[in-house]
């Protein structure tokens, strides 16, 4: 019986109405090399273009077929567990095949290809786990990694230095655990910066040689010799940023996403997918367990708490007061009355705080990060001011020109809901300035910059003032006297629908470099004090927050309560994707202008509809290539944010 000699194969095209396999015959002089998951070369439409050939088949549907011209690499990576993952996430995002194979697949490095492989040894066994097992249930994690299972769990580290707050020191026990059923682990990390802290802890772990570090910025020959050695089973250990979510490790037992709130797991380029989803789909897919890890949490794993599919592992508000350092909050005060305030710009209680800290380690002081633009806010209440339409934050594009940043309403007039007040005012930011004031402030200790492109990853346990933007702070050792963060209602001012969300986020990531209560560490935050974001750090009560926080975009429409898809592009090409298609059961929010030629739709659906939404959105896109319809165009399934 003749071999099948059918090749079928995802093709290099960027078109939505070509996304699909293709069939090439496999000549003669090919059929050694021509292996599911092969590079190849293929004729398409008159030119010769990438190709990976992903199954072989017996016949074709058609009588005649082109051949494949050349197999650029034997090697088996685009196997098929690996296609359908890319698939899988496709479609999530409504996206092709290839737009998603490029970011999962690392480029090839043929002299790394041919060359011999170093041996990757077996990782050292950890000693008796202490993070994990002070939470309720923690032990109960560690049994079912050992014993094989997959659970999905959303970890809420307390917000302290080392102790239950050693976030890395958890992950590295459920890895452990997970290594001990035979199985092997992937941690996924926002930043390369936080890439590079967690490789040199794994390595000190589990042993130099056994851990494998995946990042773009590590160059393509590195990052394709650690990816051959998961695809080729050798390596058991991945840590990476967002790409290494895909890493092919052979018998995958744990996904760990830490800190999943961070903007740095979601893609910039098309289809903007984020890691977390990745790794939802591929846990569930390869039935591995997900580990969702963070001092904070964000809506959208609250969502998936809420809705039975992830277990919490977290402390009660009572139990994390007593473990984490407490917080305090004291509002902006009259400059004319308080002259500190005046001089510093910050009241005298932040003052006596430094002073009274530095006395006994380093001081963290946390500024938000400059650049932004504030939102607009009631000038008499100061609560953020709302789209009548859609809920969205207001902002002014333009001198006087009040209007939404979602769906472009531009009211006649303005009225505050809680105070029926219609002037609105911007809140100026003013962190740089701060920062420098506050580092002249105290000449006889040493200040410290960690911002920008003067990031520092670590600082002595001698007094200094270490001014940081949020995710540039440097860990000092033994943890930081005291914490202080400045302007946060600038940082909960921000023109975006996760502002208060984001800013709880930073404040407990840096409350987390913080002494115990028991070492004399504590968090002064200025703000106000009544600001829910600002109690649920006093109270340790973030899971209340976010509930509240899930509780409030269910009720304006907004994602993880729905199913969101923003088309934004030239005022033709929406108007032009919007024909396309009927939309039955979507709500279509727009078209509205954004932006100089710039116009953006939403079309909305309910979560039981998710995938019907993702089709038809993809169908669309297909009639739109299909058709050669003119315009740029942009479309971004579940987006973070709703902001250009």
């Amino acid at each position: 019986m003749p071999a099948p000699r059918v090749a079928r194969v995802a093709v290099d095209v960027p078109l939505a109405h070509l996304d699909r396999l293709f069939d090439y015959e496999i000549p003669d002089a090919l059929v050694a090399n021509a292996v599911v998951g092969a590079r190849v070369k293929v004729p398409f439409s008159g030119q010769l273009r990438d190709g990976w050939l992903i199954a072989i088949a017996e016949e074709s549907e058609h009588d005649r077929l082109s051949a494949i011209r050349k197999v650029v690499s034997a090697e088996p990576i685009a196997v098929e567990r690996t296609y359908e993952l890319i698939r899988a996430v496709a479609d999530h995002y409504a996206g092709t095949w290839w737009d998603v194979a490029r970011l999962a697949i690392p480029p090839r490095h043929a002299t790394t290809e041919k060359a011999p492989q170093r041996t990757w040894p077996a990782p050292t066994p950890l000693g008796e786990p202490s993070v994990l097992p002070a939470y309720p249930d923690g032990s109960t994690l560690l049994t079912a990694l050992r014993e094989g299972r997959a659970p999905k769990v959303l970890w809420q580290a307390a917000s302290v230095h080392c102790g239950p707050g050693d976030l890395l020191g958890g992950v590295l026990e459920a890895v452990d655990a997970t290594l001990s059923s035979g199985r092997s682990a992937v941690v996924v990390l926002p930043t390369v910066r936080e890439v590079d802290r967690a490789v040199v802890r794994f390595r000190k772990a589990f042993g130099h040689g056994a851990v494998g570090s995946l990042t773009a910025e590590a160059g393509r020959s590195a990052r394709y010799r650690t990816y051959l050695a998961a695809s080729r089973g050798e390596a058991r250990i991945i840590v990476g940023t967002r790409s290494a979510v895909f890493a092919p490790v052979s018998a995958l037992g744990l996904i760990a996403v830490i800190d999943d709130g961070h903007d740095g797991h979601e893609e910039p380029r098309a289809p903007y997918l984020h890691a977390r989803a990745v790794a939802i789909i591929r846990s569930s897919r390869e039935d591995s367990a997900l580990l969702i890890a963070g001092h904070g949490r964000s809506t959208d794993a609250q969502a998936l708490l809420q809705r039975g599919w992830l277990r919490e592992l977290a402390f009660s508000p009572t139990e994390a007061r007593r473990v984490s350092p407490p917080v305090r909050a004291v509002s902006e005060v009259d400059r004319e009355r308080d002259p500190t305030a005046a001089r510093l710009r910050i009241p005298s209680v932040a003052f006596r705080f430094l002073r009274d800290h530095l006395a006994m380690g380093p001081v963290l002081v946390q500024v938000p990060m400059v650049g932004f633009s504030a939102s607009l806010s009631c000038v008499r209440c100061g609560n953020l001011a709302r789209c009548p339409k859609c809920e969205a934050p207001m902002r002014e594009r333009s001198r006087g020109v009040f209007e939404c940043g979602l769906c472009g309403h531009r009211p006649a007039r303005w009225s505050c809901p809680h105070c029926h007040t219609s002037a609105l005012r911007t809140p100026l930011p003013g962190a740089a300035r701060t920062a420098e004031e506050l580092a002249r402030a105290f000449p006889g200790v040493l200040a410290v910059n960690s911002s920008a492109d003067r990031i520092r990853d670590d600082v002595s346990s001698e007094a200094a003032i270490v001014v940081a933007t949020p995710g540039a702070e440097p860990t000092a050792q033994g943890g930081y006297a005291g914490v202080l963060i400045l302007d946060a209602e600038v940082t909960l001012a921000r023109a975006d629908l996760r502002a208060a969300e984001e800013a709880v986020r930073r404040w407990s990531d840096a409350a987390a470099l913080a002494r115990g209560p028991r070492d004399g560490g504590s968090v002064l935050i200025v703000g106000d004090a009544a600001h829910p974001a600002v109690q649920a750090m006093m109270r340790a009560d973030l899971a209340g927050f976010i509930a509240r926080e899930v509780a409030d975009r269910a009720e304006a429409g907004l994602t993880p309560a729905v199913k969101l898809a923003r088309v934004v592009g030239d005022p033709e090409a929406v108007r032009g994707f919007l024909d396309n298609d009927e939309w039955e059961g979507v709500e279509v929010l727009g078209p509205a202008e954004v932006g100089p030629d710039r116009w953006a739709a939403l079309l909305r659906a309910p979560v039981e509809r998710a995938r019907e939404l993702t089709r038809r959105v993809k169908h669309a896109a297909a009639i739109r290539s299909a058709r050669k319809e003119p315009g740029q165009l942009s479309i971004t399934v579940d987006p973070e944010s709703l902001e250009d």
